[in-house]
């Protein structure tokens, strides 16, 4: 920065605090009729917030003001001891430490929490300090710089990041998506204090003590609604609103008593405005967690469909193969073998020919099992009711003295290849694992459609599954399966087993 531009800096900085030391000053001299106390009071907060808030190279203008000021008021004997002019001076311990650590946090309300501990800091150096010297004593001259740091320090540092928030919005040219001061908090903070006055008019002088009800009430409010700005704007109109109460009717007989109910009141709203902040900054950050994992989650999602429809590639290609170039040149090899077992003389060519077509016709039948596993063919010619029934009755449950139920209750037969071939496989390893381990006499599989949903029941009154248990991609593989495809999977296993598939009808519909 220029030295000429510093230079100007420094002395509308001394000039304005100058004036507002003075204007705090009268005003804590009115309500204290005390000079020591009335510096202690409100140009105390000022001066901590503004040694806090500002470079450390405008710490001499300060300084300078203030001694000149506490100087002028001994000149005029406004002041009765010179060691109220050491005040500054220890202020600048909790000033200094307090900007050491101001710049790590960089949320409101650990900054907050840090104004509360300079303000408390530099209270009890004044009280220890100056207050043996002064007439009031310690607890008096403690209570007075800790009331009026409690209540303008937050207040100065509100209007401080309003103002720094509206230089930056100027210049970068766009709206600060979180103003300290938005309309809406100074609408509230008007009606209230329009409501306390009106109240303090017209009630009753036995009935004053309400009026400190009336002044906590909307603290709580405030902080709830907008967090510290409210919390620190409402602590000081009910301040205005408590010092108008006493001076109207004289609800508050002393100094004391009114400087306890100033800083409970502030500390209050201040408190609950750091505490709801804080809140808020926890709420934030766990919406950003779960959106986050919202994110991860859909994205395992699509990557587990898309690992589904590759292996239903893959399936469907190695059948093909299988069928057209296995399955042409075993049954090419079993033609062969019957026509050499046919023209052979001698016995050891039939035998080895014979040998070569049982060979061949294990080969086939082994090759139609890979087939089936791979990509059930019955999905191919039937559709899906008869290819289930045709299912059921391979594991000959009725021979078993097992009682089967199918009930196949949807409307259209599902579009989608992917959904058809899974309904089929979820069913062939729920199936499977029942006649394998359940040891079951009724079993039941239902299909229905509710909208775009289509719902798979499988029960059983067995003695129950684990997941370890069948062949195929397991129970496990079944839950992977259903929810890639944007489904759900459900099994409980009360008297019996009860597995509930949901799936959707329209799988590329399914939202990423």
């Amino acid at each position: 920065m220029p030295p000429s531009r510093q230079l100007i800096l420094s002395l509308f900085l001394a000039l304005f605090f100058a004036l507002s030391w003075l204007a705090l000053w009268i005003i804590s001299f009115y309500l204290s009729q005390n000079g020591q106390q009335a510096v202690m009071l409100l140009p105390q907060g000022l001066h901590l917030a503004l040694m806090i808030l500002l470079p450390r190279r405008y710490w001499l203008p300060l300084l300078l003001v203030e001694g000149v000021m506490l100087s002028a008021l001994l000149w005029e004997q406004l002041l009765t001891h010179s060691r109220v002019l050491l005040s500054p001076l220890l202020s600048l311990l909790p000033a200094w430490l307090s900007q050491r650590v101001w710049h790590r946090h960089t949320l409101y309300w650990q900054r907050l929490t840090v104004l509360l501990a300079a303000v408390t800091a530099n209270a009890l150096l004044q009280g220890v300090i100056i207050g043996p010297w002064l007439l009031e004593g310690i607890t008096q001259t403690l209570l007075a710089s800790f009331t009026g740091g409690i209540l303008l320090t937050p207040f100065s540092y509100l209007i401080y990041e309003y103002l720094r928030q509206q230089h930056l919005s100027d210049m970068l040219s766009q709206r600060m998506p979180d103003p300290p001061l938005r309309t809406s908090l100074l609408i509230w903070c008007s009606v209230f204090f329009a409501i306390g006055i009106s109240i303090q008019v017209a009630i009753a002088p036995e009935m004053e003590g309400l009026l400190l009800i009336l002044v906590f009430l909307p603290n709580v409010f405030m902080a709830y609604k907008f967090g510290w700005q409210g919390g620190v704007l409402s602590a000081i109109l009910g301040s205005v609103l408590i010092t108008l109460t006493r001076q109207a009717s004289g609800a508050f007989h002393d100094l004391r008593e009114l400087e306890l109910f100033l800083s409970t009141q502030a500390l209050l709203g201040t408190g609950l405005g750091i505490a709801v902040s804080r809140q808020q900054q926890l709420a934030q950050h766990l919406q950003r967690y779960r959106q986050q994992l919202e994110k991860e989650l859909q994205a395992r999602r699509q990557l587990m469909t898309q690992l589904v429809d590759t292996e239903e590639a893959v399936r469907k290609a190695l059948a093909r193969e299988l069928h057209d170039e296995i399955g042409q040149n075993i049954t090419a090899i079993q033609i062969q073998a019957m026509l050499v077992n046919r023209t052979a003389d001698t016995l050891a060519a039939k035998q080895a020919a014979g040998q070569i077509g049982d060979l061949s016709q294990r080969i086939h039948h082994t090759t139609r099992q890979l087939l089936r596993q791979l990509r059930p063919p019955v999905l191919e010619e039937m559709a899906l009711d008869k290819a289930l029934q045709q299912l059921a009755g391979e594991f000959s449950f009725a021979e078993q003295g097992v009682d089967f139920r199918f009930d196949y209750h949807l409307r259209d037969a599902p579009q989608d290849e992917t959904l058809t071939f899974t309904l089929y496989r979820v069913v062939q390893e729920l199936l499977n694992n029942i006649s394998k381990h359940a040891q079951a006499q009724r079993v039941s599989v239902s299909l229905t459609q509710d909208n775009q949903l289509i719902t798979l029941v499988v029960s059983d009154d067995g003695i129950g599954i684990t997941a370890n248990t069948g062949s195929g991609f397991g129970l496990r593989g079944i839950e992977e399966r259903v929810r890639a495809l944007g489904g759900d999977w459900q099994m409980s296993q009360q008297q019996g087993t009860r597995i509930i598939v949901n799936l959707p009808t329209k799988l590329s519909q399914i939202t990423p």
